[in-house]
């Protein structure tokens, strides 16, 4: 929101200032902030991206980060910053294998190092996780926890149009737009071992939670954690309250 309700590239100290508010407004609750993720159906003009014919397959999320480093040091920079007002995690969208996690821990080192310099508080243990939303991530989950990730999110919107290879805003998708199929639990099952193995917490977020028999699938899947949107709450937190779980 910070990129999209702005006419120009946001400064490290407007980043910095709106995270801090919200993290002081939860007073100690835990806040996972997923890093920039436009690109696809969420385009900024100033970015100036090029035109693709197919951009869900092509450059957005944590693949403008990677590609454009100074923009994305500059959040990690106010993200960490802001991890000195209360309890942070950092998220990154659209991750696709293991080279783009080193590669962005390698920027957040850099920035790490930075701040040290320039005299900034913050918190060096803020936690970084994966965002899976992508079939060859999760396929080699187990990697990511090897490597230093500090918790798994499995998001279903995503995840499902890649298993799939379908678009759920166009006509078919009702047909094939299945976030509960036997591909996904499979998937998804892969993501919730790698962190129960590994020892990190694991939550799973998406439209598709919302909708109370899919969570009660999730639920038998192992996972316990789950982000859903207000409207969905209380119908999804009765259907839970009232699973049985084998």
């Amino acid at each position: 929101f910070l990129y999209l309700n702005s006419p120009d590239y946001p400064t490290e100290d407007q980043q910095f200032e709106a995270y801090k508010k919200v993290l002081a407004d939860m007073d100690g609750k835990e806040v996972i902030i997923r890093t920039l993720d436009i690109g696809a159906d969420k385009q900024i003009g100033y970015f100036n991206l090029p035109k693709e014919d197919n951009p869900a397959m092509g450059m957005r999320a944590l693949r403008i980060c990677l590609n454009r480093p100074e923009i994305f040091k500059t959040q990690l920079r106010a993200l960490y910053r802001a991890s000195a007002f209360g309890k942070l995690g950092i998220m990154f969208p659209m991750v696709t294998n293991l080279e783009d996690w080193d590669e962005a821990m390698r920027l957040v080192a850099h920035c790490r190092q930075l701040l040290r310099e320039r005299g900034e508080e913050f918190d060096p243990n803020t936690p970084f996780g994966v965002m899976f939303g992508v079939p060859s991530a999760c396929l080699t989950a187990e990697e990511f926890v090897e490597h230093g990730c500090n918790f798994f999110v499995i998001e279903t919107n995503d995840l499902t149009q890649y298993t799939h290879a379908v678009d759920r805003d166009i006509s078919i998708a009702e047909r094939y737009y299945r976030p509960a199929s036997h591909a996904m639990k499979k998937l998804i099952r892969m993501v919730v071992e790698a962190a129960r193995e590994g020892g990190i917490p694991v939550t799973i977020c998406g439209s598709a939670v919302g909708n109370p028999a899919n969570t009660l699938q999730y639920l038998q899947l192992g996972l316990r954690s789950f982000s859903v949107s207000p409207q969905n709450l209380i119908e999804v937190k009765k259907a839970l309250m009232n699973a049985k779980i084998k």
